[in-house]
């Protein structure tokens, strides 16, 4: 009798954890826009016209632990950014580019339909960049590690389907993505 009595109550105890573990995978993509917050000072030509905006993606997996937590392995697409500008007398004209693959643990706020969420986590980044002056070409490629963050609402159309708007930001990489974009949840 001792034995059927904890079995009843281990059972019971593991029917009321199903609905807290019971959420699931989802997969999201989005596309936006960048803004870099990079001067031509930063790059070291000091009157450089520095184009401040581009278009950004990014395309993630996520487990939602519970209603207000989830891990999410993230692939963002900072976009590519021109600059020209004169060193020594000499114009310099380049592009530069980065992107970032990182894994975040975001903390929700379900409210009904929508859901609050914030970000914080850590991404490995790879920043490429080339320039041209007086008929040379250099070409320089940079890997980072740091924090990224970020803040957003997603309004939940059914149990599948999402749309999301979120501002993200990358601790070593100087651009804000605002991004839009669907998840789904399977």
């Amino acid at each position: 009798m001792k034995q059927l009595t904890l079995a009843a109550f281990a059972a019971a105890l593991a029917l009321t954890a199903i609905p807290c573990m019971a959420q699931s995978w989802y997969l999201g993509a989005g596309i936006g826009r960048g803004n870099l917050n990079v001067s031509g000072t930063d790059l070291g030509l000091p009157d450089a016209q520095v184009g401040d905006s581009a278009t950004v993606y990014t395309a993630r997996l996520g487990y939602r632990v519970n209603p207000y937590l989830a891990f999410e392995l993230g692939y963002y697409d900072h976009g590519e950014y021109d600059f020209s500008g004169e060193l020594g007398g000499v114009g310099v004209a380049g592009t530069a580019k980065a992107k970032s693959v990182g894994i975040s643990v975001v903390g929700i706020v379900p409210l009904d339909a929508i859901d609050l969420y914030g970000r914080l986590g850590y991404a490995n980044s790879e920043l490429k960049a080339n320039a041209s002056a007086a008929g040379f070409v250099a070409n320089d490629k940079d890997h980072q590690r740091g924090m990224t963050f970020g803040a957003g609402a997603r309004w939940n159309m059914n149990r599948n389907w999402g749309i999301f708007a979120e501002w993200m930001k990358n601790d070593e990489i100087k651009v804000d993505s605002y991004i839009a974009g669907v998840d789904f949840r399977f």
